[in-house]
């Protein structure tokens, strides 16, 4: 079985952690308790604190972790933490989600960057190409 680190528990964090509970071992980092709490239906580990904090990274398993998908809001924390698990932690799977798409030049190549604003741009144009105004 997988382990997996999820950092930021937001509603896509919470939603990942819920859809890999039963497929993988999963630990999910988030600095904010009350966000924390809301796992109501989640049985996987939980730690709370900064996800920068080397301590709590290697704590939480980060040696061992087969993938780590980083969702916070912030897209300087995302790419540090994304370069830090591949260049330091040297682990196989890395996914982040990126707010501006210009950031994904930051990150090492083997990071898989989800940007939601050009999901959702391709995702009109393919469904929008019959539709000529």
């Amino acid at each position: 079985m997988d382990n997996v680190i999820i950092i930021g528990a937001g509603r896509l964090g919470r939603s990942i952690a819920r859809s890999l509970n039963n497929k993988a071992d999963v630990t999910i980092i988030d600095k904010n308790k009350d966000k924390l709490a809301k796992f109501d239906d989640y049985s996987g580990f939980t730690e709370v604190g900064d996800a920068t904090d080397l301590h709590l990274l290697e704590k939480s398993g980060i040696e061992k972790a087969d993938q780590v998908i980083i969702m916070t809001d912030d897209d300087n924390i995302n790419v540090f933490l994304a370069d830090l698990c591949s260049y330091k932690y040297h682990v196989p799977k890395i996914y982040t989600r990126l707010k501006d798409s210009r950031n994904k030049k930051l990150v090492s190549d083997k990071v898989v960057c989800i940007c939601p604003f050009e999901l959702t741009l391709d995702y009109f144009e393919e469904n929008n190409e019959g539709d000529k105004a």
